[in-house]
């Protein structure tokens, strides 16, 4: 995935894609526009574009290691683990 500058609504400033945290300001936005475009709850052909285009940015940023990858569930138990926790669980 290549760098492009663009104008963060969240941080109402342009984004330079030679900035050192340029990832994490994109993953940011795509986030807040992801929130954005639910909270709207549109039904129209656009905005499902719009939100389908932006879970794919999240996953190719986290599939290229731009970011940390997010902690999944477990797929047996349906459980996730924080890593909070001190001891074993009964």
């Amino acid at each position: 995935m290549q760098r492009k500058d663009f104008k963060s609504r969240l941080f109402n400033k342009n984004i330079k894609s030679d900035n050192l945290d340029y990832w994490f300001y994109l993953y940011a936005e795509s986030l807040y526009r992801l929130k954005l475009n639910t909270e709207l709850n549109c039904s129209c052909s656009e905005c499902w574009v719009e939100k389908t285009k932006l879970n794919h940015l999240l996953d190719q940023i986290e599939e290229e290691g731009h970011v940390p990858p997010i902690r999944r569930k477990n797929k047996i138990t349906g459980k996730g683990d924080c890593g909070r926790r001190l001891g074993p669980v009964a």
